[in-house]
C-alpha cells in the first residue's frame, strides 16, 4: 500500500489492523458484486475471514448480499483466510455459501488454524499454499522436500492447489516438480486495480502449470 506520501508498506504492517476490522469484508463484497455483474467473464476472489464466518449477525450481513445476487456466485471465489480457527457454525456457513454456487479457497495454507478435521467437512475446490514454502527456493538452497509434501498434502483436500508468491524462474520450476496445478506471484503479476485486470484478459495473477 502507498500512503499519501508516496511512502510503501508492506502488507504485514496494516493488515492486523484490517483484519480487525470486521466490516471490511462485506465492504468489498460490496464493490465486487456489481463488477461481477458489469462483465460476465469476470471472475473474481474475494477474503472472507473466519471470525466473519462465525459471528452471526456479520454472516447474516454477508450471506444476504450474496443470495441477492446469486446468480453471480459462480464467478465468486470466497478465499477463507486463517488468522482464526474455522471451527463450528463457520463451518456450517462456509457450506450455506458453497451450495449457492461460490468456490471456496483456503488461504495461506499451511501457517495458519485450518485443520485436515476442518478442512474435510467442507468441500474446498482450492488450496492456496502460503509463500512461506518457496521463500527459501533459490540457487545453493533446497527446500522442495516441504514444498512437496505439504503440495501433496493439499491435494488430498482439493482438486486446485496454488503456490503462492512464485517470483524466480526456479521457484517456478520447483512448484512444477512438487505437483501443484497453479501458481500465483510477481514472476507472473503484479496487483492491479480491476480497471487493468480487465485490459489484461486472462493474464491475472494465477497461472496454470500443468
Amino acid at each position: 500500500m502507498t500512503d499519501a506520501d508516496g511512502v510503501v508498506h508492506a502488507a504485514g504492517s496494516f493488515m492486523p489492523h484490517l483484519d480487525s476490522r470486521f466490516d471490511l469484508d462485506p465492504r468489498i463484497l460490496a464493490m465486487l458484486l456489481p463488477a461481477l455483474a458489469a462483465d460476465p467473464k469476470l471472475i473474481l476472489g474475494w477474503n472472507l475471514s473466519a471470525a466473519n464466518l462465525a459471528a452471526s449477525d456479520r454472516f447474516a450481513d454477508i450471506f444476504g448480499r450474496i443470495t441477492r445476487h446469486s446468480e453471480l456466485a459462480r464467478r465468486l471465489v470466497v478465499e477463507v483466510t486463517e488468522p482464526h480457527p474455522l471451527v463450528g457454525s463457520a463451518i456450517e456457513r462456509l457450506k450455506m455459501i458453497r451450495a449457492l454456487g461460490c468456490r471456496i479457497a483456503i488461504d495461506d495454507f499451511g501457517v495458519g488454524f485450518a485443520t485436515p478435521a476442518s478442512l474435510l467437512q467442507v468441500s474446498v475446490d482450492i488450496v492456496k499454499i502460503d509463500a512461506s514454502f518457496v521463500r527459501d527456493i533459490r540457487p545453493g538452497r533446497d527446500g522442495q522436500d516441504s514444498l512437496s509434501h505439504m503440495v501433496g498434502f493439499a491435494s488430498c483436500i482439493a482438486p486446485v492447489v496454488v503456490v503462492e508468491g512464485v517470483e524466480t524462474e526456479t521457484q517456478l520450476e520447483a512448484v512444477r516438480r512438487a505437483g501443484a496445478t497453479h501458481v500465483q506471484g510477481f514472476l507472473l503479476s503484479r496487483p492491479a486495480a480491476l480497471p487493468l485486470f480487465r485490459e489484461k484478459e486472462g493474464r491475472s495473477g494465477l497461472r496454470g502449470i500443468g
